[in-house]
């Protein structure tokens, strides 16, 4: 098997020669930009596997790279953020956009390796292509979501958290699951983040008795999608 291409956004030289010292040694192979039209330009020419994505840059700034990946360009791939900035509504904003994880700098080798590698077997595992409820339909693999046979607009991660509630049916799923399944965290954001998305995706998808299918609400534990 070939190695895996990790593409680096990141200004900072000297950042970005440590992190692709790191992943090199890992046996990755690894691509670095320091603006982001010049790597939206060498991703043209030579797809990634995962991105590396930086915040602050100095052309733009990374979470319009990354909408401008998930929405125009149609990247499927793990992306993840790596940033200075630390603030529940950056990160919630980061992962919302479309980022499968997000750490904070400094960067620490084990970790960074540790949370690709997870990012990776997520993205790589054996995902059906498509999960049907009843009149909802999704479609991993373009991540598309339809119901009666028309399409939901659902965001990156609204559909990352369908996807996994489908995938675990019958299942109780923990707050803390879902945050570290859905947004690649352990339980560092406040769980309300969780029942919000969740009250979202009810209504978007329109799950309740007219489907034969509820998610259900667990006290003090989570969620559980259940027939009726």
């Amino acid at each position: 098997m070939s190695a895996l291409t990790v593409g680096i956004l990141e200004d900072e030289i000297p950042q970005a020669k440590l992190v692709a010292g790191w992943l090199e040694n890992a046996g990755y192979e690894v691509f670095h930009c320091s603006t982001g039209e010049r790597f939206l330009s060498h991703l043209e020419e030579s797809p990634a596997d995962m991105l590396i994505l930086d915040w602050q840059l100095p052309d733009c700034e990374g979470i319009d790279i990354l909408s401008n990946l998930r929405e125009k360009k149609k990247y499927t791939g793990p992306i993840l953020f790596a940033t200075a900035k630390n603030s529940e509504l950056d990160i919630v904003q980061g992962l919302d956009s479309g980022a499968d994880d997000y750490l904070i700098k400094p960067l620490r080798r084990a970790e960074l390796l540790a949370r690709l590698s997870a990012l990776w077997r997520r993205s790589g595992g054996e995902t059906q292509e498509t999960l049907e409820l009843g009149p909802v339909s999704l479609d991993a693999v373009n991540r598309r979501a339809f119901v009666n046979g028309e399409e939901v607009k659902l965001t990156p991660t609204e559909f990352k958290l369908a996807t996994c509630v489908f995938a675990n049916a019958g299942r109780l799923l923990s707050r803390e699951f879902l945050l570290k399944e859905v947004w690649g965290v352990d339980a560092e954001l406040d769980t309300r983040t969780v029942d919000m998305h969740m009250s979202r995706i009810r209504k978007l998808l329109k799950i309740g008795p007219n489907v034969g299918y509820c998610i259900k609400t667990i006290y003090r534990h989570g969620y559980r999608l259940e027939a009726l």
